[in-house]
């Protein structure tokens, strides 16, 4: 399934050429840090109303566990009060800001692990979207759940997350941040 991300920065969809380019899914940005995206109800109204299956993601600025549990509240927050119910393509903390990355391992690790528990014990899905690198080189993957999906970026011919952890799951790869769709640049991802 291919499937794009949408942010603030997608104000203007048109729904049909998504789909005649091949978009069967997509996940929308719902807030950064703590504060909820603008154009996330609008995104996620516009996938629906389409029949697309989506998700959601926070871009997470985390630097301590109760941060990051404070975030998920916030999706959390967000997915009931809104009435959007629980995304088929599951919540995802984007783990890519400085001050986030800046941390040791351990901390990173714990970071992902409480906004996915969080997530969790609410009844919702969550995962880890980042970079090959990020995934390698700031997060212990290995001390995570062997359950928890992940959907990892890597520009290249093919996704090489499995390589290094051929016992966790893989759920997307964001194989480009270049998809052309209307002149507008898009991130495209292969969902398994």
């Amino acid at each position: 399934m291919n499937v794009v991300d949408l942010s603030d920065w997608n104000d203007y969809i048109n729904w049909s050429h998504m789909i005649d380019e091949g978009v069967e899914g997509v996940i929308v940005k719902i807030s950064e840090g703590r504060t909820l995206s603008e154009l996330h109800g609008k995104h996620i109204a516009g996938a629906s109303a389409r029949g697309l299956p989506w998700g959601v993601y926070c871009y997470t600025h985390a630097q301590t566990t109760e941060r990051a549990e404070e975030e998920a509240a916030v999706v959390i927050d967000a997915l009931e009060t809104l009435g959007y119910g629980a995304p088929p393509l599951g919540i995802w903390i984007d783990v890519e800001a400085p001050e986030t990355i800046g941390q040791d391992r351990e901390d990173v690790t714990a970071i992902c692990s409480a906004f996915i528990s969080t997530c969790n014990a609410a009844g919702y899905s969550a995962g880890i979207y980042a970079s090959l690198s990020t995934l390698t080189d700031y997060i212990n993957v290995n001390d995570l759940a062997d359950y928890v999906p992940y959907w990892c970026a890597q520009y290249a011919e093919k996704c090489d997350f499995m390589d290094y952890y051929p016992d966790n799951r893989l759920a997307g790869w964001q194989y480009t941040d270049s998809y052309i769709i209307d002149g507008n640049t898009y991130d495209m991802s292969v969902w398994y």
